[in-house]
Order: structure tokens, then C-alpha cells, then sequence
């Protein structure tokens, strides 16, 4: 679970694909969605406002990205905190110190 008190609060926007599901987040200029990515223990994404969600699908859809994705499947919703806060606690990440080595 997130330690920052601002991801407590409500508010806040999320992108979906019609397809993949919710953003996730990315990593290796790849995005993971949400349930597509099969990690549902990182939660979604928030984005503190609609421009900067605006933004990121203007990324997504552009050369520059490494996937880049049909602007058509993506849409921009209010953030669903209650979904985010019930996957990351029925999906905790283990701990460093429970990992066997």
C-alpha cells in the first residue's frame, strides 16, 4: 500500500483502453493495464488532473512511443480510488525482507 497521503484522497483521473483495461503505469517504455497486465498488486494510476491524463494519451498516441495506441480506445474517467484501494490489499506486493533467498 502507498505511503503518500495524497493517494488517499479522493479525486483525480484515470485512462482506460476499451480493450487492455485501466493504466497501470509503465515501465521499459511499455504501458501495463490493468487486468491485462496480470499485476493488479500495483494498483492504477492517478492522475491529479484531467490535463495532465489529457497529456499522457497525446504520448500514447504519438511516434514517440514505443507502443504507440489508437487514440479512439482510450478515454479519460474520474479515478476509482475504492478499485485501487481494494486491488493493492487483495493483491499485497511481498516484502523484501519476507522474500526467500
Amino acid at each position: 500500500m502507498s505511503l503518500e497521503r495524497s493517494s488517499h484522497l479522493p479525486g483525480g483521473f484515470q485512462v482506460r483502453h476499451r480493450t487492455l483495461g485501466i493504466f497501470q503505469g509503465s515501465a521499459i517504455e511499455l504501458a501495463f493495464w490493468h487486468p491485462s497486465s496480470g499485476m493488479p498488486e500495483y494498483g492504477l494510476c492517478r492522475f491529479s488532473t484531467e490535463d495532465k491524463a489529457q497529456a499522457f494519451i497525446e504520448f500514447l498516441c504519438s511516434p514517440g512511443c514505443a507502443e504507440a495506441i489508437d487514440r479512439t480506445d482510450l478515454t479519460i474517467e474520474p479515478y476509482d480510488l475504492a478499485e485501487h484501494e481494494r486491488l493493492i490489499s487483495e493483491h499485497p506486493l511481498p516484502s523484501a525482507w519476507e522474500t526467500p533467498s
